[in-house]
């Protein structure tokens, strides 16, 4: 593993290398975690790839300007700033996402599909609206309540207590939403971290285009009880690029990003 550091505007954006094959994998981590999550593929994979994780801003050891939006053409460029490092401006590489990073790898997979192999999804976020987030990311009275909610949550976990006693939504899903918003430091992260990414918003249709005109693989993964990104997203995608796309879906939760589950992860790369 070695560490690296490039600068875009006034942006100190982090990655780490893993392996030293010859194919190129851009890889992107999901929410609250950062670049290290790859590490383990590396023994799995090293021989044959080199896979470059990023640091998201407000993740890991990225060091993220003032500026309050990330826009997917600085992205772009980051990429292709590594892809000249590498001496593989020529070559075409493969993506691949975890969760948020999943919604980042669609964007880049939309934007660049003429360089794009494979797009490798693990449990990807993007494959469906998530309607609240929109609301409180793109919108301007979302976006006030969800800075208001951030210094007086009180409400919000009012509500959702009560929604969990009558059933309304699931007790994980109730826990999930108290463990970012009970602390305040949790919160404010939680403010920058969706409000950074929201620029980030696939166009499925468009990309299913792409994805059937250069012929691009698409490899995706999910758990069977995982309550945060279901399935049945992955299921609706793959739909007229039956070609091109597959889904695998096993008996595990959300936190399909670990070693245990390399075997399944490896297969993204083979079949």
């Amino acid at each position: 593993m070695n560490s690296y550091y490039i600068q875009h505007k006034h942006t100190n954006f982090h990655y780490r290398k893993f392996g030293s094959g010859r194919k190129l994998v851009f890889a992107f981590h999901g929410y609250g975690r950062d670049s290290y999550t790859f590490n383990f593929l590396e023994r799995h994979l090293g021989t044959d790839y080199t896979i470059v994780a990023i640091d998201l801003p407000f993740h890991g050891l990225t060091k993220w300007d003032k500026e309050l939006t990330f826009y997917p053409d600085y992205l772009v460029q980051v990429i292709q700033e590594i892809r000249k490092q590498f001496g593989a401006l020529q070559n075409n590489f493969l993506l691949m996402g975890f969760s948020m990073g999943g919604r980042i790898a669609l964007q880049l997979a939309q934007i660049m599909h003429r360089h794009v192999d494979r797009l490798m999804l693990i449990a990807p976020d993007g494959l469906k609206i998530n309607l609240w987030y929109s609301i409180a990311t793109r919108t301007w009275g979302g976006h006030k309540l969800l800075r208001y909610t951030v210094k007086h949550p009180q409400w919000l976990l009012k509500t959702l207590n009560a929604a969990e006693k009558y059933g309304a939504i699931t007790k994980s899903i109730s826990g999930f939403v108290h463990y970012y918003m009970d602390d305040q430091e949790q919160r404010m992260t939680l403010f920058q971290r969706w409000t950074t990414m929201r620029k980030f918003v696939p166009n499925l249709r468009k990309l299913k285009g792409y994805i059937q005109q250069n012929k691009i693989t698409v490899r995706m993964l999910f758990g069977r009880q995982d309550k945060v990104i279901l399935y049945s997203g992955g299921e609706a995608f793959v739909q007229g690029i039956e070609p091109f796309a597959s889904i695998k879906i096993i008996d595990t939760g959300h936190n399909l990003l670990q070693d245990y589950n390399a075997r399944y992860i490896v297969g993204l790369f083979n079949d």
